[in-house]
């Protein structure tokens, strides 16, 4: 699997991601080390709904008219074109993680330009979409939202892939990339962890925007720092991005979970959902620190 995305709720955790197939599931355990034993598919594309490249799903428990609903935000296509691609969302009955589901559509307000990649950005008090516009660059935009259903302001550029790191230097050399914007806050400090180069490319990584103050919108609000974290030839760990964060069961400690490839060559195949603890920086920002080799046992996290 691809893109993880993992939430710890009601002592249990809970990923998705990018699988096989064009439905969504979620896996859930009470333990990290178990939560990809057992697995609930919560939408599979009803006729005239999008069933091609269903891809990176994000969910969030948000306030939508006056009660709590998971959100289930993920891109999918109606046909098997790459410019197809669209924002979609699925909206929980209830306040379980695992649904049931309502096939929402396509998030109102997101125009046709194709589009992948859409998490949420929360930021004093207002709700903003962060995505991937593919005009040429996959480069990340940030837009206000009017409530979890809804867009209701024009996209603005936050994460422009202008940096070497970012644009690749293997296959696809040719394709800047900046996508997989994620929100991680810590501390006060609000940050966006995103995914740089080409998912194929060996050098996959991760690059840092930490919010400065003044207008989210505003790219000078942002300041980027990168690689972050990147692949390490030593422990056989290639192209590890596309991370998502969450904490032990007695939050003492913080832990990624991310995609990487066992091999170097140019591939999209082989990415494996992988979990390691991180910690942080004297000034506040994260340390990923170094990819882990599979090999390497690992503690769970504390609390377990």
């Amino acid at each position: 699997m691809a893109d993880p995305f993992i939430v710890y709720h009601n002592n249990s955790y809970y990923l998705t991601g990018t699988h096989t197939g064009n439905s969504l599931e979620i896996w859930h355990a009470p333990h990290l080390e178990d939560v990809g034993q057992d697995s609930k598919t919560i939408w599979s594309p009803a006729p005239g709904e999008p069933a091609f490249q269903v891809w990176s799903p994000s969910m969030f428990l948000l306030d939508y008219q006056g009660s709590s609903h998971w959100f289930v935000y993920f891109t999918a296509a109606l046909t098997d074109k790459n410019e197809d691609h669209r924002i979609y969302v699925l909206q929980s009955q209830g306040s379980d993680p695992l649904g049931p589901y309502t096939y929402k559509g396509q998030l109102t307000g997101t125009d046709n330009t194709t589009a992948i990649d859409a998490s949420i950005l929360q930021l004093h008090g207002q709700l903003y979409l962060m995505y991937v516009l593919e005009k040429g660059t996959n480069a990340t935009y940030l837009a206000p939202m009017h409530d979890p259903l809804t867009v209701n302001g024009a996209p603005r550029l936050i994460i422009d892939p202008d940096q070497p790191w970012e644009q690749g230097y293997q296959a696809r050399s040719d394709y800047p990339v900046a996508e997989g914007p994620e929100a991680l806050y810590h501390d006060g400090k609000t940050f966006i962890v995103y995914s740089a180069s080409d998912t194929g490319n060996y050098n996959y990584c991760l690059g840092l925007m930490t919010y400065q103050g003044g207008d989210p919108l505003e790219r000078s609000s942002w300041q980027k720092k990168g690689p972050v974290f990147e692949y390490n030839s030593d422990n056989g760990v290639f192209g590890p991005g596309r991370a998502h964060f969450t904490t032990s069961p007695d939050g003492k400690q913080s832990w990624m979970v991310y995609h990487a490839k066992t091999t170097a060559d140019f591939t999209y195949a082989g990415r494996e959902v992988r979990a390691q603890p991180f910690t942080w920086n004297a000034d506040g920002t994260p340390n990923f620190g170094t990819p882990v080799s599979v090999k390497t046992p690992l503690e769970p996290p504390s609390g377990e």
